[in-house]
């Protein structure tokens, strides 16, 4: 059985890049949404202006659903950056290998939520996220956990398998 390694394998690196991907799809999927309806409302406001001798008039209600999905977009790219998405994210310390590893006892599994995450802990109390949902059902006291810390702090864990050599 293999104790030691310094980075993630292919098929490992792909499984979290996966896990992280699906996690943070719903958050994507919304702000894109917000972003291309706030274009939306500022191009039918733009061809709905009337000018008059006063100025420009506006209809309230366009200009409120706009700023309204503005905002939201906004907000929504302001919570994500560097921790959804961008610099320092999950998923940039995973492709750009800003993280390290440890080979760690497994200790206990924290109690099943029925969802995405699953947490475990080690035998020095650390506690991870559990990429996939097997290695959570099926780890026992002693199994080897392969324990990923990336550089923002975030943790992840895999169950090691063992490989029968024949």
């Amino acid at each position: 059985m293999q104790n030691y390694q310094m980075w993630l394998n292919e098929k490992q690196k792909r499984d979290i890049l996966k896990y992280i991907n699906e996690r943070r799809g719903q958050h994507m999927i919304t702000m894109y949404c917000m972003i291309i309806i706030a274009v939306i409302f500022n191009l039918i406001n733009f061809f709905d202006m009337k000018y008059t001798k006063l100025g420009i008039i506006y209809n309230s209600n366009l200009v409120s659903y706009w700023v309204i999905s503005t905002v939201m977009a906004l907000v929504m790219f302001l919570q994500g950056i560097g921790k959804i998405f961008g610099k320092n994210s999950d998923y940039d310390c995973i492709k750009k290998d800003h993280y390290t590893l440890n080979m760690r006892k497994f200790a206990e599994k924290k109690p099943d939520s029925g969802k995405h995450p699953y947490f475990v802990d080690d035998f020095y109390g650390n506690t991870y996220q559990c990429i996939n949902f097997l290695d959570w059902k099926h780890a026992h006291n002693g199994d080897m956990l392969i324990c990923i810390e990336l550089k923002n702090g975030q943790k992840y864990a895999i169950l090691q398998k063992v490989m029968l050599e024949k």
